[in-house]
């Protein structure tokens, strides 16, 4: 999922009005599609691929080198305990953190489908009381269906912003206390 926008791009499958869309919401993407774009058919490919270092996941939190430690870092709004639980959940635990061009953390956070798919299971579990084979049939059934409800310039990821909402239309509940 993490290529989807490069290898569309080389297929040429998006538009110019689909690269300016995911510039608006996904602007570390939209430069791989810019450039592909751009680029003459001489380049090569490995240059217009997004590589999965262009992003830090949750689970890299503490690592890395020591003059260059990650600390995965909940924007200012989200960082106490009186805060949105729910968002701080899925920044510091599911989210992917961007990078900006020197390798450093940049504040914006994405979900992929994976992340969100594992994010959906626990949140259906604990607010839905689904667990085993009726978690499982529901994700099957539903997910697909929300997933591309919010993706729907077929990035393979969302913001981060979006999981209240997305959770609640995946449990057809919009009363959903999160």
């Amino acid at each position: 999922m993490k290529y989807t926008l490069a290898i569309a791009a080389l297929l040429g499958a998006i538009s110019t009005e689909q690269v300016s869309a995911v510039a608006v919401a996904y602007p570390r993407h939209a430069q791989y599609l810019q450039q592909s774009e751009s680029e003459s058919s001489e380049s090569s490919d490995d240059e217009m691929v997004q590589t999965s270092g262009d992003f830090f996941e949750a689970r890299e939190n503490g690592t890395g080198p020591l003059d260059k430690k990650y600390e995965r870092v909940a924007p200012e709004h989200f960082s106490t305990g009186s805060d949105d639980l729910f968002m701080k959940s899925m920044i510091m635990n599911y989210a992917q953190e961007g990078k900006d061009k020197d390798g450093a953390p940049n504040g914006q956070f994405f979900m992929t489908e994976a992340q969100t798919k594992s994010a959906a299971a626990e949140v259906l579990g604990s607010h839905k009381g689904l667990d085993g084979p009726a978690k499982a049939e529901y994700l099957k059934t539903y997910f697909p269906r929300t997933w591309a409800h919010y993706d729907v310039n077929k990035a393979g990821m969302v913001g981060v912003e979006v999981m209240p909402q997305f959770m609640r239309f995946l449990a057809s509940d919009q009363t959903l206390n999160l």
